[in-house]
C-alpha cells in the first residue's frame, strides 16, 4: 500500500468521525484525511484534494452516500467508495454493491474496515494495470502489423534482385562462349593470313584487355551474388529456428487439443453426452493457451529481426512454472503423474518471458516423458548467491547413464530417445534450452541415477 493514503470522509457527527480515524490508525495505516459535510466540499476535495478512497455515512442532514457516489463515478469512477453506516440493511448494501459501491462496513464493527480498504486499493490498482497492459498490447499489435508489411517489401526486392542476378550471369556466359569462338577463328586467321599479323596481335590484345574487364565483371557479380546468398542464409537459419520454437512450443497444447476431441467425438458416437463437458473445456481452455502462445512466438519472431533476442523482465518464478503446468496437465494425464511447484513464493527473477516459459516448458515435458506411471516431477528453487536462483527440475523416471548425462548439453546433434509411453521428439529441445540459459548468462548442469530419476539445474538472475 502506498505511503500517506489520502482519505476522504464524508460524515456529519464528529464523535463518529474521531471513532473512524482512531481505528484507521490503530490498524497500522500511514494515511491523511478530509472531513466534509456539505456537497459543495466534497465536490471541491474530490477536484482538491484528489482522495485514494472515500468513507462516506450513508445519510447526512442536508445529502447522502448515493447522490455522492454518482458524483465521484462522474468525475473520478477509478476511487473506491465505501459506505460506513449503522442504519443501512444487509439488502441496501447488497443492491449498493451491485450498482457499483466498492463495500461497505457497519459502524458498530469499525475493526472490519481497514482490511476492506486495503482490498479496494488492491483491486483498483489491479484494474488501472491491466488497462495500462491492454493499451500496450493494442500499440504492439500495430507496431507488428507495420513490421510485417516491411519484411514482406524487403522479400520482393531480394527475390528481384536474385533474379536480376541470374539473368546477369547467363548472359556473361554466353558472352564467354562468344570470345572463346572468336579467339579460335583470329588463331585460324592468323596462320592463313601472315601478312596480317601485326593487325591480328592488336586485334588479340584489345579482346585480352576485354576478357580482363569482363572477367572483372564476372568477379564483382560474383561477390554480389555470395553477399545475396549469405543474407538469404541467415534468413534461413532464423525461419528454421523459429520454426523449432513453434513446433516444441505448440506439442503439447495441440496433442492434448488432439486427444480431447478424439474422446469427445467418440462420446458423441456413442451418444455419452454427460462426459461431454470436461472434454469441451479441455479443448476451449487448450485452444486459448496455443492462441497465447502463438502471440508470444509472434513477438519473440519480432525480436529476432530486430536482434533483440532477450527482453528481460521482472518475473515471479512460482507463477511462471503454474504456467507450464498450466499448459501439460493434458500430457500427465494417461501417465497419472503428479506434478509439484515447490518454488518460494518470494523469488523473483530477471527474465525474458517467451525464452523463461520455453526452458521451463521443455525441461518438464523432458521429465514427464521419462518418467514411469505414478511417477512424480517436482519443481524447485533457491538463491545461491546476491546475483542468481538456481532452480532445480526432479522426476523420478528411468534416469541416465553417466556417458549420456555428462555430455547432455554438449553434444552438437543431441538425439531423441524414446518416453516410458513411447513418446517422440525431435532432440532440439535441449538445444533451445541451454541457447536460452546462455543468453541469461545462466548454467546448465545434470544429476540422474539409473532408475532412480534425474534432475536438471540451471540458474537465471535474481530480481
Amino acid at each position: 500500500m502506498k505511503p500517506n493514503l489520502k482519505i476522504l470522509i464524508l460524515e456529519d457527527n464528529q464523535n463518529d468521525a474521531d471513532l473512524l480515524l482512531r481505528e484507521l490508525k490503530k490498524s497500522g495505516l500511514n494515511f491523511i484525511s478530509k472531513i466534509v459535510q456539505t456537497r459543495k466540499d466534497y465536490e471541491d476535495l474530490l477536484q482538491d484534494f484528489n482522495p485514494d478512497i472515500i468513507l462516506s455515512d450513508y445519510s447526512l442532514p442536508a445529502f447522502d452516500a448515493v447522490t455522492a457516489f454518482r458524483i465521484k463515478q462522474f468525475k473520478s469512477p477509478h476511487i473506491p467508495f465505501i459506505i460506513v453506516s449503522g442504519i443501512i440493511g444487509e439488502e441496501n448494501a447488497v443492491e449498493l454493491i451491485k450498482d457499483g459501491v466498492t463495500d461497505y462496513s457497519q459502524k458498530n464493527k469499525l475493526f472490519t474496515l481497514p482490511p476492506k480498504i486495503e482490498r479496494a486499493l488492491k483491486d483498483t490498482a489491479e484494474r488501472k494495470e491491466k488497462e495500462i497492459i491492454a493499451e500496450k498490447l493494442k500499440i504492439q499489435a500495430a507496431e507488428l502489423i507495420i513490421v510485417n508489411k516491411e519484411l514482406v517489401f524487403q522479400n520482393e526486392e531480394k527475390e528481384k534482385r536474385a533474379d536480376d542476378l541470374i539473368i546477369l550471369s547467363e548472359a556473361l556466359k554466353a558472352q564467354k562462349e562468344e570470345l572463346r569462338k572468336a579467339n579460335e577463328e583470329l588463331y585460324d586467321k592468323a596462320q592463313l593470313l601472315e601478312r596480317q599479323e601485326k593487325r591480328l596481335i592488336k586485334t588479340n590484345d584489345d579482346l585480352l584487355l576485354l576478357n580482363q574487364n569482363l572477367e572483372k565483371r564476372v568477379l564483382e557479380r560474383t561477390g554480389e551474388l555470395e553477399n545475396l546468398n549469405h543474407q538469404l542464409k541467415d534468413l534461413n537459419l532464423s525461419k528454421d529456428k523459429f520454426l523449432s520454437v513453434i513446433s516444441h512450443d505448440l506439442r503439447n497444447p495441440l496433442t492434448a487439443l488432439l486427444m480431447a476431441s478424439d474422446k469427445l467425438s467418440e462420446d458423441i458416437e456413442n451418444h455419452i453426452f454427460e462426459e461431454i463437458q470436461p472434454f469441451a473445456k479441455i479443448i476451449h481452455r487448450t485452444s486459448y493457451n496455443i492462441l497465447q502462445q502463438l502471440n508470444e512466438l509472434v513477438d519473440w519472431a519480432k525480436l529476432q529481426k530486430e536482434q533483440t533476442t532477450l527482453n528481460p523482465e521482472k518475473l515471479h518464478l512460482a507463477a511462471a512454472v503454474d504456467r507450464s503446468f498450466e499448459l501439460l496437465k493434458q500430457n500427465i494425464t494417461q501417465k497419472n503423474i503428479v506434478l509439484e511447484n515447490n518454488i518460494p513464493a518470494d523469488i523473483y527473477v530477471k527474465a525474458d518471458t517467451l525464452m523463461l516459459r520455453s526452458i521451463l516448458q521443455n525441461l518438464v515435458t523432458n521429465a514427464i516423458k521419462y518418467s514411469v506411471k505414478g511417477g512424480l516431477v517436482s519443481v524447485i528453487a533457491h538463491r545461491i548467491d546476491t546475483k542468481m536462483v538456481e532452480v532445480c527440475i526432479i522426476d523420478t523416471g528411468v534416469g541416465m547413464k553417466p556417458t549420456i548425462s555428462e555430455n547432455l548439453f554438449s553434444l552438437p546433434n543431441p538425439a531423441s530417445a524414446t518416453g516410458t509411453n513411447n513418446e517422440k521428439g525431435s532432440g532440439i529441445g535441449l538445444i533451445l534450452v541451454k541457447d536460452f540459459v546462455t543468453q541469461h548468462g545462466g548454467t546448465l548442469r545434470v544429476e540422474s541415477k539409473i532408475k532412480k530419476g534425474t534432475c536438471i539445474f540451471f540458474t537465471i538472475p535474481h530480481y
